[in-house]
């Protein structure tokens, strides 16, 4: 049953969610840019990327022992995906091992935090790996479905 209201119970969470990631000026167009990413001299990604922008959220699912975070809906933006991994934008660092739920409009994903660097004061790119691709369900939501009632 929830596969079929996935969207909108993912809209219903996107706008009770606290949007405070603060784009650099130099990203004025971030939500412009699709298709192909070009490669950079020091990459270090195993395969070619492909721009897409859109707002999602990031649940922490597995996190480090000395930085607890709590089961709730964290705003991103999505930068780029490949075949094996994804990027996003946050407003805070998230560190090498620990684990995340995506939800975007039309999947979901749990993935493996590999890499971040600063932006700017409230924004972090966090390249992950792919651990899975899953089409809408009831998982998705798991943990948060007090948080969906309707207020």
């Amino acid at each position: 049953m929830l596969g079929r209201d996935y969207p909108q119970l993912l809209a219903r969470l996107i706008s009770r969610t606290e949007w405070s990631i603060e784009l650099p000026e130099e990203q004025h167009r971030f939500f412009e840019e699709s298709g192909p990413a070009p490669t950079v001299s020091d990459d270090v990604r195993r395969g070619g990327r492909i721009r897409v922008r859109t707002r999602g959220l990031g649940i922490p699912e597995s996190t480090l022992p000395l930085i607890p975070r709590p089961l709730e809906g964290l705003g991103i933006y999505t930068s780029d995906f490949s075949r094996t991994g994804f990027c996003f934008v946050a407003d805070r660092q998230f560190f090498p091992t620990e684990t995340l739920r995506i939800l975007l409009p039309t999947f979901w994903m749990r993935v493996t935090v590999v890499r971040s660097r600063r932006l700017g004061a409230c924004c972090f790119e966090n390249g992950t790996v792919l651990l899975q691709r899953l089409d809408p369900s009831t998982a998705a939501f798991e943990g948060l479905l007090e948080e969906l009632a309707p207020a």
